[in-house]
């Protein structure tokens, strides 16, 4: 058996079509682009295959009621937590130390690791 390419892990008009432009993919920022080649080297080594990681994606999609996965910025972030499923699933990570390690990246964005007056709306 060979290792998936990039035909195999995207099936155009389906929920878990990847975002593309012109025929191209698309990413809106760079972990997006670094979180799609984690997933398919990951799949390529042989830790999953793209059948469990999709499964999990479609669930991800199916519950957040957005499906307009041509949008970058929506489709990753249901991307990532698929991966995050699957990852908790196959004990990739410990289901506690994802929660934790969300828990510090959420303060980390919301400015909330530091003590200081003074406000962060731009």
């Amino acid at each position: 058996m060979s290792a998936p390419t990039i035909v195999d892990f995207d099936v155009p008009g389906t929920l878990a079509a990847l975002p593309r432009s012109n025929g191209e993919l698309v990413f809106d920022a760079p972990w997006q682009g670094r979180l799609f080649g984690l997933v398919v080297q990951m799949c390529q080594a042989g830790m999953f295959s793209w059948d469990e990681f999709k499964k999990h994606l479609i669930d991800v999609i199916g519950e957040s009621g957005i499906d307009d996965v041509c949008d970058p910025s929506v489709y990753y972030r249901q991307f990532g937590e698929a991966f995050c499923r699957l990852a908790v699933e196959k004990d990739f990570i410990a289901e506690a130390g994802l929660e934790e390690r969300v828990r510090i990246e959420s303060a980390k964005l919301a400015h909330d690791d530091h003590d200081h007056d003074h406000p962060h709306e731009h």
